[in-house]
């Protein structure tokens, strides 16, 4: 998806994937995507696109069932979390380090 677009159509997505227009339906209704409706059309924006593009890397590629890619997806999100959690702390404890520093 090179072009400057905000939204692409869901023939657009599926051509971007090389898939069938049904299988990126199927992906957005087995994997809950809230996906943007404009009148009868869906329209995809980037990060709808990088999603499907991570669930088709683990069905497609990596091997992985529906099950197993949710459970990857959901994995990989609670990773994510734990990481932005640490990160958050040290810069608190960094700012505290810092502060006492300050005061010698």
């Amino acid at each position: 998806m090179k072009d400057l677009k905000l939204y692409y159509t869901t023939e657009e997505v599926a051509d971007h994937f090389e898939v069938a227009p049904s299988k990126i339906r199927y992906y957005e209704a087995e994997f809950n995507l809230k996906i943007k409706t404009v009148g009868k059309n869906k329209a995809y924006s980037k990060k709808d696109i990088r999603k499907l593009g991570k669930i088709i890397a683990l069905v497609k590629e990596d091997n992985y069932t529906l099950q197993g890619a949710k459970e990857q997806l959901k994995r990989r999100k609670d990773e994510q979390n734990r990481n932005e959690e640490v990160i958050s702390r040290l810069k608190n404890l960094r700012e505290v380090l810092v502060r006492l520093r300050g005061k010698e």
